[in-house]
């Protein structure tokens, strides 16, 4: 597992070219994963868990991904935005500008062999075996 660190905001956490999916949302835990499965070349799968949503807009799929820290900016608008308070250091945007973001826990990820409905290295979540 790759916990993530940070050295200023803006700074990119996280980049691949893999497909990747909404896999999962925990309400009572406020837990979020995307997948990118392992049906295609390499044979490997990525979860990338967000823990602690608070908010989250998002697309149901990624073709390439890129996770990012939101400056103080971003964090201002979005709460303006959807009227939430936004902490320093708990948005992170996926893909460009605030089209897709979540306000959470920092995000982490873990690459395995696992097959696509095996449950997450992050544990299990409703839905998964």
């Amino acid at each position: 597992m790759d916990e993530v660190t940070f050295e200023s905001t803006g700074s990119e956490m996280f980049r691949s070219d893999r497909y990747f999916k909404v896999w999962q949302y925990s309400v009572g835990h406020r837990r979020l994963l995307l997948r990118s499965s392992r049906d295609m070349p390499p044979e490997t799968r990525i979860d990338i868990h967000f823990a602690n949503v608070d908010l989250m807009l998002l697309r149901p799929h990624y073709d390439g991904l890129v996770i990012r820290r939101a400056d103080a900016g971003e964090c201002e608008k979005a709460g303006l935005d959807y009227g939430v308070e936004v902490e320093p250091g708990r948005l992170f945007v996926l893909g460009g500008g605030l089209r897709s973001f979540v306000v959470s826990a920092p995000p982490q990820w873990h690459e395995d062999e696992g097959a696509m409905d095996d449950p997450s290295w992050f544990g299990h979540m409703r839905g998964t075996r």
